[in-house]
């Protein structure tokens, strides 16, 4: 069975939106101490780029609507397979910086599909 794109943005979404709860507020001294955090924050990314290149796959048209769209696929594959040469400061800024207006886009795209 082949998932609508819809799912994929709820997925992302879904992870996204965790993000500031694990954050905390925390500076970036914090984060690169915490461990905990910065794997849950890490795992969430990584979930969210890995919905978005499901969208890549299925639905290029709406792909092409996300913008750095490659750029975060190509993140989440760092955070998966790149540990000797992830940089926890570029994830911490991702995540605080990056993550909220991407979070705004896909809401935005998800509102686009009927409720099922």
């Amino acid at each position: 069975m082949q998932r609508r794109p819809d799912v994929y943005l709820d997925l992302a979404i879904n992870a996204l939106r965790k993000l500031p709860r694990f954050l905390q507020g925390r500076s970036l001294d914090a984060y690169l101490v915490d461990e905990f955090c910065q794997s849950a924050v890490e795992r969430q990314l990584e979930i969210a780029g890995d919905a978005l290149g499901q969208i890549r796959k299925r639905d290029p048209d709406l792909f092409k609507r996300i913008r750095d769209g490659d750029l975060i696929v190509g993140f989440r594959n760092v955070l998966a397979h790149g540990y000797a040469v992830l940089d926890h400061s570029i994830v911490y800024e991702a995540a605080n910086a990056k993550a909220p207006d991407l979070l705004t886009t896909l809401e935005r795209l998800l509102a686009e599909f009927p409720e099922q």
